[in-house]
């Protein structure tokens, strides 16, 4: 995945949309969230419903998130990248509890693994941070949020390209005034 796809990638984890069915890519199997991570996740994850933009990370594009709660254990999100008047990237994200009480960040690009949605299990919940890692995916293997104090988020992707060099990028989300379209 070339860093004009990650960083699309990225930005559609924010809009609401369904993940349609497809293939999976599957991380290894999670154990259930302890109490606390799960308390911790669910105070984190109110923060980020809405519209996200970052407009400084990738010169001439913007991108943008958008999430909303669809139900008790699931939220919906939509990643897009905007240059100019042209939607560039879609991505369709989504954070929803498994049937053993685990949390995954699935993300689908319909032009990407054939379709298929690409599960990252969030494997520590730290602070103001969530982790999501797949170990077994071809790149990114690990996407973290950290929610800052001014209430910007900050979206890490990282891991290992497929010349083994480790490679990631950031973005700097700030809550979007207007909603944009893809």
């Amino acid at each position: 995945m070339n860093r004009q796809s990650s960083t699309m990638l990225v930005a559609m984890l924010f809009t609401a949309c369904t993940t349609s069915p497809g293939p999976m890519i599957d991380a290894p199997s999670e154990k259930p969230r302890t109490d606390s991570m799960s308390m911790r996740y669910s105070e984190l994850v109110l923060k980020l419903m809405g519209d996200w933009i970052d407009s400084i990370s990738e010169p001439g594009a913007v991108i943008h998130e958008q999430w909303q709660r669809t139900d008790d254990g699931f939220h919906s999100g939509l990643g897009f990248v905007m240059v100019e008047q042209d939607t560039v990237f879609i991505e369709h994200l989504s954070l929803a509890y498994d049937s053993i009480g685990a949390v995954s960040y699935d993300v689908r690009v319909p032009s990407q693994n054939e379709g298929g949605t690409v599960r990252f299990p969030l494997t520590a919940c730290i602070g103001d941070s969530m982790v999501f890692e797949n170990p077994a995916h071809d790149f990114p293997q690990r996407i973290v949020y950290a929610f800052q104090a001014n209430g910007d988020w900050i979206a890490r992707v990282s891991g290992r390209g497929k010349d083994g060099a480790q490679r990631g990028f950031s973005y700097r989300f700030k809550r979007a005034m207007a909603q944009a379209t893809p």
